[in-house]
């Protein structure tokens, strides 16, 4: 009798990392909800502000990383050495650096002026987290794995179900915008998993995050200075440290653990560990249909993450006896 075979320990580390870098992300996105409080007239500029301060927090993050690694080489060289690896790296992911770079201009901006127009945080991010489920989709077409599209599918639902306990406003534009702040997201999954690929991940981010500096500081000029506000400032610091810095650095680690494809599945995790968040700093009660809905998204990443599809169709086939 064959035996449905358990998620091993590394696969089991990539849940927990990713889901760890889940609520970094969705945390830096609720400080980025209550800087678009205060700015309403041009809401763009407390996620563009958070993009560049992220970009920042990557590059000291990625300097410390290169100290590190000089430091424990005690070889003479050791930091021409590094250089010379760490730029190798970069020029083998300029394709993906420069798609992250684009994703990350955009993707806060649009996340926070979604929410505002929308009016319900739970319906943007259903409809922003569609774009690493399509990724899932997309690559069990492509592995011929038909069946395991019904995760991704089963968590689309789950997000649904989640977005149904708030009002949200028949904005148009405002869809608009969270639709594509999901192009961005599904960009940036399937762009880090490259960088991961080549061990790049640490030099591919910081190189990203300072190219999407002056991309976002166009938001704020265009904004005037309206944005110039010590509580928006200083949520645009978190932002910028939670979502744009720790968040995809774990996020990173976690697709290298599970690929892009599961991983996308567990990211329509983030509304789960966006609950004590969204009590905490948002002040949102959870109701029946959040639960209902995180009972849905926790069977779609449970049975995408142990590929229970697998023994599924074996046993609908009459093969496992």
């Amino acid at each position: 009798m064959s035996k449905v075979r358990l998620p091993g320990h590394s696969t089991l580390r990539g849940v927990a990392i990713g889901l760890l870098g889940l609520l970094f992300c969705v945390a830096g996105d609720a400080f980025s909800a209550l800087g678009a409080e205060d700015e309403k007239q041009f809401p763009f500029a407390p996620g563009a502000l958070g993009a560049i301060f992220g970009g920042l927090f990557l590059t000291g993050y990625a300097t410390l990383r290169f100290g590190l690694a000089v430091r424990s080489s005690r070889r003479n060289g050791a930091a021409a050495e590094e250089f010379r690896r760490m730029r190798a790296s970069a020029e083998s992911v300029r394709w993906p650096i420069r798609c992250l770079a684009v994703s990350g201009i955009f993707y806060l901006p649009l996340l926070v002026a979604a929410t505002q127009r929308v009016g319900s945080f739970a319906t943007v991010i259903a409809v922003a987290f569609c774009g690493p489920l399509g990724v899932a989709m997309w690559g069990a077409f492509r592995k011929a794995r038909y069946t395991a599209v019904a995760w991704p599918v089963l968590a689309a639902v789950g997000l649904w179900v989640m977005s149904l306990q708030e009002e949200a406003h028949a904005d148009p534009l405002g869809y608009a915008f969270a639709a594509a702040a999901a192009v961005c997201f599904a960009v940036n999954v399937s762009a880090v998993e490259k960088l991961e690929d080549r061990g790049a991940e640490t030099v591919g981010l910081a190189l990203a995050g300072l190219l999407t500096i002056p991309g976002a500081a166009v938001w704020l000029i265009a904004g005037g200075l309206e944005w110039f506000q010590p509580r928006i400032i200083m949520l645009a610091v978190l932002t910028g440290l939670f979502t744009a810095c720790v968040a995809p650095v774990l996020e990173a680690r976690s697709i290298g653990y599970l690929g892009k494809e599961k991983f996308g599945v567990l990211s329509s995790g983030e509304p789960i560990m966006s609950l004590p968040v969204g009590l905490l700093l948002l002040g949102e009660v959870p109701g029946w249909f959040v639960a209902a809905g995180v009972l849905i998204i926790v069977v779609a990443i449970v049975g995408n993450t142990a590929e229970l599809d697998r023994p599924l169709v074996r046993l609908l086939r009459g093969e496992l006896r």
